[in-house]
């Protein structure tokens, strides 16, 4: 008897299909109503049971925001253990005729009426795995610990990375914000002019918020305090395209001269040349800062001081800029969010 079955994958890349099947279709990004039917798909993940959240909820609200193809083919039940090692390398969850979610041994990940098994497996790259308990492992030796059900980041077979032109344009853009947030505590603002005379390129890529900071009259202190504090969003993202050579530890301030003197000096350079480090540095990057990010979250929750060894400002936005780089929910620069 057939069985109809429809499958998410996360990679970008899945491979071929090669198991015995009726292929009914194939949508990917491309085509607009893989997002609205994906809106969907979050939906019914919310609201089945009692909709309330929980770590298995969480791990499929994110699966399904990182899902690059849709598949619907119908299988023959005999055939079910092939196409079960697909979908572990395409790294997809099935929506079945029943209303439950399944992983792709077909073991049930959520049902209609919220029975679920948390020792069931969610479906996750082998890479992303192993960079999370690399992380799990660094961070233990330094006495900080995350619980184990915090999942990993997004990984190489699922990333799509803003283009290092792109990177290197909204690195120019924070450069001049902060330099205008300096100028606005020393009561003495440039005028937005010199910012585009001197640097085109960064003015042109100013977010409504930076151009909306940029010219105020009169920001408010806490504006300003906030525009300061994207300094440390800048240096991950020189750090990204090679203009600074480390992303130490977050456990000091960034450089501001330093990271001013190398945005200016690329700023009258072609940015066209610049290039992203390895994909596997730049998520190495994000899951630890992932990772601290809820361990300053964990100690604000239960009122108590975060360890000495990390600064949660630098953290909080070295997260926002790392996230902004993998293109986490495809928002703009303005609109990120840094959930835990």
């Amino acid at each position: 008897m057939p069985i109809l079955i429809n499958a998410y994958s996360t990679a970008t890349q899945p491979p071929t299909i090669n198991f015995p099947c009726e292929r009914l279709y194939h949508r990917g990004l491309d085509d607009s109503e893989l997002m609205q039917h994906l809106n969907g798909f979050i939906g019914y993940v919310m609201q089945a049971g009692d909709g309330q959240m929980n770590s298995r909820r969480y791990a499929l609200y994110r699966h399904i925001q990182r899902v690059k193809h849709q598949f619907a083919f119908e299988i023959e039940e005999d055939n079910f253990n092939e196409f079960t090692t697909w979908g572990w390398q395409a790294n997809a969850i099935i929506l079945m005729t029943d209303g439950t979610i399944r992983n792709p041994d077909g073991d049930v990940l959520l049902d209609p009426d919220d029975d679920i098994d948390f020792d069931v497996i969610v479906p996750y790259p082998p890479e992303a795995l192993k960079r999370k308990t690399k992380t799990e492992q660094y961070l233990a030796k330094l006495g900080l610990h995350t619980p184990t059900h915090l999942p990993p980041v997004i990984a190489e077979s699922e990333v799509i990375l803003r283009t290092p032109d792109e990177v290197a344009k909204r690195a120019l853009a924070i450069m001049l914000t902060g330099i205008q947030a300096e100028s606005f505590r020393e009561n003495n603002p440039i005028n937005p002019m010199e910012f585009k005379e001197r640097c085109p390129t960064g003015f042109a890529a100013l977010s409504n918020n930076e151009r909306d900071f940029i010219y105020s009259e009169q920001p408010t202190e806490q504006d300003v305090i906030d525009m300061s504090w994207k300094y440390e969003a800048l240096l991950p993202l020189q750090w990204a395209i090679n203009w600074q050579s480390e992303l130490p530890f977050a456990d000091t301030i960034c450089n501001v001269s330093s990271l001013v003197d190398e945005g200016m000096e690329h700023s009258e350079q072609d940015i066209s040349t610049a290039t992203l480090r390895p994909v596997s540095e730049l998520l190495d990057a994000l899951d630890l800062h992932y990772r601290l990010h809820w361990i300053i979250r964990d100690f604000r929750i239960n009122d108590k001081q975060p360890p000495a060894s990390i600064i949660s400002d630098v953290i909080q936005e070295r997260h926002y800029a790392l996230n902004w780089l993998t293109s986490f929910e495809n928002a703009d620069w303005d609109d990120v969010d840094t959930p835990t």
